[in-house]
């Protein structure tokens, strides 16, 4: 049978076909590409080659290097170069002892101790550039003592129990005003659960609120901190330790002195920096309570320089120097940065403009000896100025002998072995960062010597610290400390001196002791 021809199938549309499907590829692939061309690729924020651990923060003269940094040495400032190499090579040294011990040696287990602090500066910072490599020496100090550094001599020996864990010492830099605190807290946290565990944080910076907010953080994480030169006695937090005296004691260290002087009774005034600073502000908080009735109303304020910039002229003493003119004061409390002191003593030094001839005291508490003393030694002599320092450290009377306390003679040994200078010391930040670090190594030891663990964990370190009193004292450079779990973190038996300028004290007496 004859079929009739059946119509043909209408043909497909192009893109239903092969072609429609290699269109579609190239058209998808021209548009990947164009998207790839276009989009913005991410941008690298790495400061360090192979240093993961360290990124840029902040932008246009505010950017700089922060995060952590351990074996490969990085300086963040060409002049900490010299000890930020140093401690890289220790750390080194260290690893080296584990993972490849000398023949016939066993393996030398070790932990970790962080330092967070600023590492760079600026002319409104919160640690001058000086300030910091002496707390990275200090630092270095404690470190290289607890692992028995080759060239130390056997007079600079700790004391401390046993021999290990070896201790790496971590940098850690949270910026020039401390404003990247909260990411570097978030790297040490990491580090927490490694092999070779952290097991405290120390330095933190000083006594400003950010300060406040990182151990806030750190105990929040169960990590012990251990604040070199922080001094606020409104910064504190459940597992913050300080090796430094808290204001009130320099306040009570201040009165001590002044009833046993020739100033007893004698007008005083107050001259306080009126910033959002907790250590000013606290500091005038205790000069009020303890010399209350020598101040009165007697008061004026000025706008420190140090920190984020304030709003306000900085360092301007006219009214204060007015008023001391008029009240003819005699004794001024100074409740500022020691960054503004030098001109205050300027200030001073005109006051006979204004009919003020008499001699005239400053009183103040500080880390270590006025640093700036030497710029403005001849404005003290000529103009009848004399400058009271109470400290938590006195290299000079204690290199002679004079109360020094026990752990200061090996750990003066130690600093020389090393070839670092005795003017190291001048600041301060060496011996109290050195105690720091010595505190978290001696806590550490003591848990190792008692469960044989080869790596302490932050929580045995914590309870450690706080066991470290009556047989367990830390002969530390700067006093014999102790620590309790009822002391808001402040140390027991800090001693406290007073150093006075521009003519040293001829028989200073014993210092006041923080109870």
């Amino acid at each position: 049978m004859h079929l009739p021809p059946q119509p043909a199938d209408d043909l497909p549309p192009w893109w239903k076909g092969w072609r429609g499907i290699a269109a579609l590829v190239v058209a998808l692939a021209l548009i990947a590409g164009g998207l790839w061309f276009f989009w913005p690729a991410e941008e690298d924020d790495s400061c360090a080659a192979d240093q993961p651990g360290l990124h840029w923060a902040g932008t246009g003269p505010l950017r700089e290097c922060v995060g952590i940094t351990d074996e490969k040495a990085f300086s963040f400032d060409p002049r900490l170069k010299g000890i930020t190499d140093r401690i890289a090579q220790e750390n080194r040294r260290v690893r080296a002892q584990w993972e490849k011990p000398a023949s016939g040696k066993s393996r030398l287990p070790y932990v970790k101790v962080a330092v967070l602090s600023p590492l760079t500066e600026s002319d409104t910072s919160a640690l001058p550039i000086g300030e910091i490599r002496s707390s990275l020496e200090g630092a270095f100090l404690a470190q290289c003592r607890a692992n028995a550094c080759p060239a130390l001599s056997t007079a600079s020996s700790t004391g401390i129990q046993g021999k290990t864990p070896l201790i790496q010492l971590v940098l850690a830099n949270e910026g020039r005003n401390e404003t990247h605190w909260k990411p570097v807290v978030d790297q040490l946290a990491g580090l927490v659960d490694d092999a070779h565990p952290l097991v405290a944080v120390t330095g933190m910076g000083v006594s400003i609120p950010e300060t406040q907010a990182a151990a806030t953080e750190l105990s929040r994480l169960k990590i012990p901190a251990i604040g070199a030169v922080l001094t606020a006695t409104d910064l504190n937090a459940p597992r913050l330790f300080k090796v430094s005296p808290s204001n009130v004691d320099y306040a009570k260290a201040l009165r001590r002195y002044l009833n046993g002087s020739s100033l007893k009774g004698h007008r005083g005034y107050l001259v306080f920096d009126s910033r959002d600073d907790n250590y000013v502000k606290t500091m005038r908080r205790a000069f009020d309570e303890e010399f209350g009735d020598y101040i009165g109303r007697r008061r004026a304020s000025f706008v420190g320089t140090t920190g984020h910039q304030p709003a306000g002229v900085p360092r301007l003493f006219y009214n204060a120097v007015n008023n001391i003119c008029l009240t003819k004061a005699e004794v001024i409390f100074y409740a500022g940065r020691d960054r503004d002191l030098a001109d205050l003593v300027r200030a001073l030094s005109t006051r006979s403009q204004c009919g003020h001839d008499i001699p005239i005291t400053v009183m103040t508490g500080a880390t270590g000896t006025f640093a700036q003393g030497k710029q403005v030694q001849g404005l003290l002599k000529s103009n009848k100025i004399s400058i009271l320092d109470v400290a938590a450290t006195n290299p000079d009377q204690w290199t002679s002998g004079v109360h020094a306390p026990s752990g200061f003679k090996p750990f003066h040994q130690a600093l020389r072995d090393l070839n670092f200078k005795d003017s190291v010391m001048d600041d301060g930040y060496a011996i109290m960062h050195h105690d720091a670090v010595l505190t978290a190594i001696w806590a550490t030891r003591n848990v190792t010597g008692q469960t044989g663990k080869e790596a302490p964990d932050v929580q045995d370190v914590y309870n450690e610290i706080t066991n470290l009193h009556d047989a367990s004292t830390v002969p530390a450079a700067g006093g014999e400390l102790s620590f309790d779990d009822a002391s808001n973190g402040w140390p027991h038996n800090k001693p406290v001196p007073v150093i006075r300028l521009p003519e040293p004290l001829k028989n200073p007496g014993a210092p006041y002791l923080v109870p």
